[in-house]
């Protein structure tokens, strides 16, 4: 087009255009108002797209699940949101484990639990059971389940749980034994015999496991066999405890958290709080002549712990009165060894190295420590034992040649003795013969009618014979005795056998010689006795 289109406008006035113009102009003006509105609407459809996305953005943030509830039914201890505070159970392997679970979400999918004992369950889909029970497979240990919660989206969102099964109790220390005695603290080994009423215990806490588990909380102890039962220890692991009499064996165990009881440590205890048995001593006579050792036995029992030999003992000593409880000849006690028989209750010594020459009018005092297994001592009061003079003379034998004699007529009686010795004897001794008349008053003294020395020596061989001989110078009945060593000069072992006695009789005038009416029946008499014994013999014969 080569005409030229001009509009001018000069004051306001509108210079008219030509037609070509003002179709051409009217074209371009439908061309652009075509342009404005297309892009108007692709501005308004733009808008709209972003504002989907930017709404789709914003929705898929807000939908992450959240778990409101993740929890495991009935623990025995804990809560089991932390570690610290782990949630325990002491169930059986084959028992029920229940888990809850709950979550919010516009899309919900599933849920899955893992790190569980018995391994992880199905996951919990729509419709949802909100749960899981693990039924069996329980193994102990510690655990982290993990509960993970999605949405259609893929979301995700996690909790996690801690939790402990323990069904084993734990292990204990090794326990420490002892008992104070005396303000004495002795320490006890395992099957000692011992004399207490109670006993200390402790370090049962020292060493102690629960292999992983909860952890321990207390101890137990029973005594056997007298069957009272469990008695709590604090968790110290510390404890005085009672004890009787008899072979014990005291039990120690653990008690964790859960109330699991551990295996049981076993501890042999005897207690034997009697003093031992002394049944007397055996002891052989002892005199100044004695040069041999002297054997002394004792007879002991001890009906629980025994007899402890070792500890057991004789002490002996010399005493110038026989009283007291210590040996006056200023040695006091001196200890002999002593040796224990087959049937461990005879125990025997040998006193040797003592010069029983040197301890005439002395006493021997023996007194034993007895000591039994447990400890128990008993200490016996002191035997006196005489030491005894070692010579003993006494009359062996003593005979008459007549029991009658008639006064004035010159007869004579003659005594045959024999002096004895248990052991030679060299001293010089008097022997004597003295009467009395039989019926004499307490008045009436003895009447010495010999005196007969015995020279030096003469009893070195243990026998010396005396013939007495005498006559009465009026008639009855008269007593008659030989005495030795009658000032008692000589210290013998027994005074009682120096003297021997007899009876004779002296006729006067016309009586019979041999005959003494004081103890001879008369003739009379033996007739009437003689005729009663006739008639009853021939009435029997008659019957």
């Amino acid at each position: 087009m080569n005409a030229s289109i001009e509009a001018v406008v000069r004051s306001g006035v509108f210079v008219p255009m030509s037609k070509y113009a003002r179709t051409l102009v009217l074209l371009l003006g439908f061309i652009l108002l075509f342009n404005t509105y297309s892009g108007i609407i692709s501005l308004e459809d733009s808008s709209e797209l972003d504002s989907e996305l930017d709404a789709k953005e914003s929705t898929s943030g807000r939908s992450n699940p959240v778990i409101s509830d993740f929890s495991v039914r009935s623990p025995q201890l804990g809560d089991g949101l932390t570690p610290s505070s782990r949630a325990w159970f002491s169930l059986a392997e084959s028992d029920t484990l229940e888990f809850s679970w709950d979550a919010s979400d516009d899309n919900l999918d599933f849920a899955s639990l893992s790190n569980v004992p018995g391994g992880s369950p199905s996951p919990d889909v729509s419709p949802y059971n909100w749960g899981w029970d693990i039924i069996g497979g329980l193994t102990e240990g510690i655990f982290n389940p993990v509960l993970t919660v999605q949405d259609q989206d893929s979301n995700v969102a996690t909790s996690t749980l801690y939790i402990g099964i323990d069904r084993t109790g734990p292990t204990i220390g090794t326990p420490s034994l002892n008992y104070n005695q005396n303000g004495i603290t002795t320490s006890i080994s395992s099957g000692e015999w011992i004399s207490t009423s109670e006993v200390n215990v402790s370090n049962l806490n020292v060493g102690v496991t629960d292999n992983g588990g909860v952890g321990a909380d207390s101890y137990e102890y029973q005594i056997l066999p007298s069957g009272d039962g469990w008695q709590s220890i604090s968790s110290s692991g510390s404890a005085s405890i009672s004890v009787g009499s008899g072979e014990l064996i005291l039990q120690f165990r653990a008690v964790d958290l859960l109330g699991n009881k551990g295996e049981i440590t076993n501890f042999s205890l005897n207690v034997d709080t009697l003093n031992p048995n002394f049944h007397g001593w055996s002891v052989p006579e002892i005199t100044t002549s004695t040069v041999q050792n002297i054997p002394i036995l004792f007879m002991t029992s001890d009906v629980n712990s025994g007899i402890d030999s070792s500890n057991t003992f004789i002490e002996y000593g010399f005493d110038l009165d026989g009283t007291g409880i210590t040996p006056d000849d200023g040695n006091g006690w001196t200890s002999i060894e002593t040796e224990i028989g087959e049937d461990s209750q005879t125990f025997s010594a040998l006193l040797s190295g003592v010069i029983w020459d040197l301890k005439e009018s002395q006493y021997l005092m023996l007194r034993t420590t007895i000591t039994d297994n447990a400890g128990n001592q008993k200490i016996t009061d002191p035997m006196f034992v005489t030491i005894l003079p070692g010579v003993d003379l006494s009359w062996d034998f003593t005979q008459l040649d007549r029991l009658i004699v008639r006064t004035g007529s010159g007869q004579v009686f003659t005594l045959s003795s024999s002096i004895v010795s248990n052991e030679p004897f060299s001293d010089s001794f008097e022997a004597i013969l003295q009467i009395a008349p039989a019926d004499r008053d307490s008045d009436v003294e003895w009447t010495t009618i010999s005196t007969e020395t015995i020279p030096l020596g003469s009893m070195t061989d243990l026998v010396h014979d005396i013939d007495w001989t005498f006559s009465l110078t009026s008639g009855g009945q008269w007593d008659v005795r030989v005495l030795i060593d009658s000032s008692e000069i000589i210290d013998e072992r027994d005074e009682s056998n120096n003297d021997r006695y007899l009876i004779v009789a002296g006729a006067d005038g016309e009586q019979v010689v041999g005959i003494v009416s004081s103890f001879t029946p008369s003739l009379i008499s033996l007739l009437i006795s003689g005729l009663c014994v006739s008639i009853i013999i021939n009435r029997n014969r008659i019957e």
